[in-house]
This record gives structure tokens, sequence and C-alpha cells, in this order.
């Protein structure tokens, strides 16, 4: 009997990767449970997924397009999935359209300015207006005030942020914040080399970086390979045992393989740390 898609089956169908399919489960985007193993996923659940790809491809930040579609989620009349409506992308934002208005996903606010026309596909993309080109970088901002450029940046230019980033690094080559931040970055973008490389430089740094292990056992687990991405997880929650995210992703890979112990002990572990942080 037909029970849904994998997360790997999901992930090549949709064009994403497995960490943001998994993200989309843990942030409430999708009809599979987050604490229920396997995940699988139904056809509606494709459906939104295909559309958070659409968006990123016109010019919205994965972080925002997640962000504004949970916003979304939030407000939906119970029992009503992402699925059935038309969003689209404009001006970097998503937006809702029916036959008569378009709003903003994340605050509820009509758009005005543009005509409809008829749609090609679940998502087109919207005219936009003129972009406000923004001063320069100047060079003698320091390494404190780069860092904050970046995260300012990063969810709605992250290239700039990333550039952004870099002059930090240039300052402070030590700084294992910025690498980390820099390497999820890369690694939002599919950059997937220039994130590993991010994550290993600040392992170098500091050994007991958790995040940069729990990062790598993203890009290994997406790869396919389990052991090493067990190897970098168990090492992440050995040195900071509330990071839910790792406990999650090893309940999946213990799941998949047939060890039923480890992946229900790591779901409770999940779940226990994912409700503290609420």
């Amino acid at each position: 009997m037909w029970t849904g898609y994998s997360t790997k089956d999901t992930a090549e169908v949709v064009g994403l990767s497995q960490w943001a399919v998994r993200s989309c489960v843990r942030e409430g985007l999708l009809d599979a449970q987050p604490d229920v193993l396997p995940l699988r996923f139904s056809f509606q659940d494709l459906k939104v997924l295909q559309t958070l790809r659409s968006l990123t491809r016109s010019g919205v930040s994965i972080r925002r397009a997640r962000r504004q579609l949970g916003a979304l989620r939030s407000r939906c009349e119970e029992g009503r999935s992402l699925a059935s409506m038309r969003i689209d992308a404009h001006d970097g934002h998503v937006v809702i359209r029916d036959e008569t208005q378009v709003w903003r996903a994340d605050s509820g606010q009509l758009v005005f300015g543009f005509q409809f026309s008829q749609p090609s596909g679940d998502v087109t993309a919207l005219p936009h207006r003129a972009p406000i080109v923004g001063p320069e970088f100047v060079a003698s901002l320091t390494a404190d005030e780069w860092f904050d450029e970046a995260m300012e940046c990063e969810e709605g230019e992250p290239a700039r942020a990333m550039a952004a980033y870099r002059e930090v690094l240039r300052q402070r080559p030590e700084c294992t914040e910025t690498l980390i931040n820099l390497g999820r970055l890369h690694a939002e973008t599919e950059q997937v080399d220039e994130a590993v490389a991010c994550f290993e430089t600040a392992l170098d740094i500091d050994p007991c970086e958790a995040t940069a292990l729990y990062n790598l056992g993203v890009i290994a687990q997406d790869r396919g390979l389990d052991d090493e991405a067990i190897a970098h997880y168990q090492r992440a929650v050995s040195l900071e045992s509330t990071l839910a995210e790792a406990h999650y992703n090893l309940a999946t890979i213990f799941d998949k393989l047939g060890d039923a112990r480890s992946a229900i002990r790591h779901i409770n572990e999940f779940r226990k740390f994912s409700k503290k942080r609420r």
C-alpha cells in the first residue's frame, strides 16, 4: 500500500535539499508530522514544497519564504492547506492572490500597483518595483559593524550578507560565529563545497563548535553518508545536548536503518528540547 513519498524522493521531485524538506516539516508548513517516523509526504506536501522552490527561483530568499509561509499557515482556517492557495512572489516577498486582490503572506497587507495577469503555473513572478540602490560598502567599517550589516541583510539580500561576513573574516579570521553563518548561507544557496569549508575551518579553530558539527551532519545526511552524519550529530549532541535539530535528524537516520530503539530515544529528546524553546 502506498503511504506517501519518502524524504529523499520528495527532495528529488521538488528540487530542494533533504535539509530544506525536513526544516519545512519542523516548522509546520506541511501535513507531515515531525514526530511521526518515517516521514511520509503527500501530494499536497509536494505542491507546497514546489511552491517554496518556485518562490526562491523568483527572488525570495529561502529563509524569508519559509518564515512568511509559516506566518500564513498559522493564520489559515483549520483544515486548509497552503497547497490550495494561489501563492506568488512580489518584490522579494510572498503574496497570496485571489480573483480581486493580492496581499502579503506575512502581514495580510494588501499589495497594489500592478495589473493581474493569467498565471502560467502555480507560482509566477509579479512585476517588481524599480530597486532602490543602496550605498556601497564602506571599507572603514569595523568587524562588528560588518557583522551587524550581514545580519540585517541575511533574509532579503543573502549575497550582500555573504560579502559582509567575508569582510568580518578579513578582520577577524578566527571568528567561528561568522564562519558558521557564512557556511549556512552557502548551504542555503546550494554552494555545498564552500559551506563545508566554512564549517571545517570553524572546527579547526574550535573543535567544540557544536553548530558546525551539526551543519556538517546535515550535509553528510543529504549526500547519503549516514555513518558520517551520525558521527557528526552524536558529537554535536555530546557537546550541546539541547540541540533539538540534531536529535531529530539522528532519529530519522536510525529509523531508516531499522534501529527503532535509537530512533525513539532521539525523537523523544527532540520533543523535549523543542518544547522548551517555545
